[in-house]
């Protein structure tokens, strides 16, 4: 978590890095403009002579007034925009603040809940009564995966022999007239010639043992149900003794506990959401304000361009051209060498503004990482990762746009660990593969065979992912 939060501030760092060159910039080009009123104004002079009170130098006076008013208020908007994202990020420390405490609440609750279990199971576990009827129930599970397995053998057996037979037209036909069963039924003509057929191809014996093939399948079918049916018995007797005794021990209401103080996180978790929106729009406004785009400095330069538009004001220029003096020469050298400049200025604005709407990308991409990382619950208390140095690697290469958010999410995903349980997921009842009343305090926070499975764990490997410890049956069945 804490790599992840100081990608993003390197994140948001280069962002007001650039914001701030695009800034500088911006307030360049608009001194620019205002430049080139000084530089009509003199070219106005010179042409026309010192006219003070002339119309089109005074017409130039309340254009840069106008320039000026509008940059001032900018001004404040800016100062006001500040105070209000300092605002925002001083409610988000808050939050966070009231998060990391509440989830340390939700941690206790969580071990609460995983200790309670523990000697639950360690109670169980020297129980004469309980253990006689986990054996039990271990046995009729045992009785009826074997059996499954048998009718499953059979009924390929029976596919694979049945070639034979089914490929046979003469066999199939009177088997499927019931030729020798007393359902049979046929004219004499049609009877007789039934019997020379059967004699021909030796109906009756292949009819027999065709007739045990088929059989033997349903008959392990049926035994293998009613063993199936024995097993849920006792595994119902099994995990009632399981939540009897979690009952008995207080669990449950352990576990109210923390579903409690895992609502009150969530709360806090949708109050930083919206928070979190409300920064970004302030940030998303600063960066107007950074690039040039806001109204004032838009109405500032749309306002100057209209100006140097008007046709007074080209005229005066297209004399200037023509005429050899000097002084015309000198300021209009001055106005292409500041309309270069512009250009070039704006050449660089695009391209920072390339380069932040790429960070921006990927500032959204760690915001994204960074709530799927807490709803997960990854921050939580016994979660460890095996390699902290590949996943600072990782988002470093993430930061320079050399990897994606899917592919650092699944480094994180491969490389996160929960720390051992007291309480064991396969305990008891939980080691049948039908789910498990064992959360250990981890609840629906996450699967639990994502959290503790893995291979040679004991159980019946039902694809209940396993857990550490249960019983010690030599394997899966």
């Amino acid at each position: 978590m804490a790599s992840i939060d100081r990608a993003l501030n390197d994140a948001h760092g280069k962002i007001d890095a650039l914001e701030g060159q695009i800034q500088g910039i911006t307030e360049k080009l608009v001194g620019l403009r205002q430049a080139q009123t000084e530089d009509y104004r003199a070219l106005a002079r010179v042409r026309l002579g010192k006219l003070e009170d002339g119309e089109l130098t005074q017409h130039l006076d309340q254009a840069e007034q106008q320039v000026i008013v509008l940059l001032e208020r900018r001004k404040g908007a800016v100062e006001a925009l500040q105070n209000r994202i300092a605002g925002a990020a001083a409610s988000r420390g808050d939050l966070e603040a009231e998060r990391g405490a509440q989830a340390e609440r939700v941690d206790r609750a969580a071990e609460a809940v995983d200790e309670a279990e523990a000697q639950t199971q360690a109670g169980l576990g020297a129980d004469p009564d309980y253990r006689a009827q986990r054996e039990k129930a271990v046995e009729a599970e045992r009785k009826a995966m074997h059996a499954d397995d048998k009718a499953t053998r059979s009924r390929e057996e029976l596919e694979k022999k049945g070639v034979a037979y089914r490929g046979d037209p003469l066999f199939m036909y009177l088997w499927q007239r019931d030729y020798g069963l007393p359902s049979y039924k046929a004219s004499g003509l049609i009877r007789w010639l039934d019997g020379k057929v059967a004699r021909l191809i030796g109906f009756a014996d292949a009819r027999a043992n065709f007739s045990r093939l088929n059989e033997i399948p349903e008959r392990l079918s049926q035994h293998a149900e009613g063993l199936k049916a024995n097993a849920s018995v006792e595994f119902a007797a099994l995990k009632t003794l399981d939540e009897a005794a979690r009952d008995a021990d207080g669990v449950p209401a352990l576990e109210q506990a923390l579903a409690d103080e895992q609502a009150r996180l969530d709360e806090i978790d949708q109050r930083i959401q919206q928070s979190e929106s409300v920064h970004q729009a302030l940030l998303s406004e600063k960066g107007l304000f950074a690039t040039g785009e806001d109204e004032f400095t838009r109405k500032s330069v749309e306002f100057l361009a209209a100006e140097f538009r008007r046709d007074d004001l080209v005229l005066l220029r297209r004399e200037a051209l023509n005429t050899p003096y000097p002084d015309d020469d000198l300021i209009l050298s001055g106005m292409q060498q500041r309309e270069e400049e512009r250009r070039q200025l704006e050449t660089a604005v695009r391209g920072l503004k390339a380069t932040i709407q790429q960070h921006q990308q990927r500032l959204t991409g760690l915001e994204g990482l960074r709530s799927d990382f807490k709803r997960n619950r990854y921050d939580r208390a016994g979660s460890t990762f095996k390699d902290n140095s590949l996943i600072a690697m990782m988002l470093g290469q993430f930061l320079e746009g050399m990897l994606d958010q899917r592919m650092l999410w699944k480094v994180l995903q491969e490389q996160q660990r929960y720390r051992p349980r007291r309480s064991n997921p396969t305990f008891g009842s939980g080691g049948f593969g039908r789910g498990t009343v064992w959360n250990g305090g981890l609840g629906d926070l996450r699967d639990i065979g994502d959290v503790i499975g893995g291979p040679g764990r004991g159980g019946f490997g039902r694809g209940s992912g396993g857990g550490g410890g249960g019983f010690r049956t030599g394997g899966g069945f």
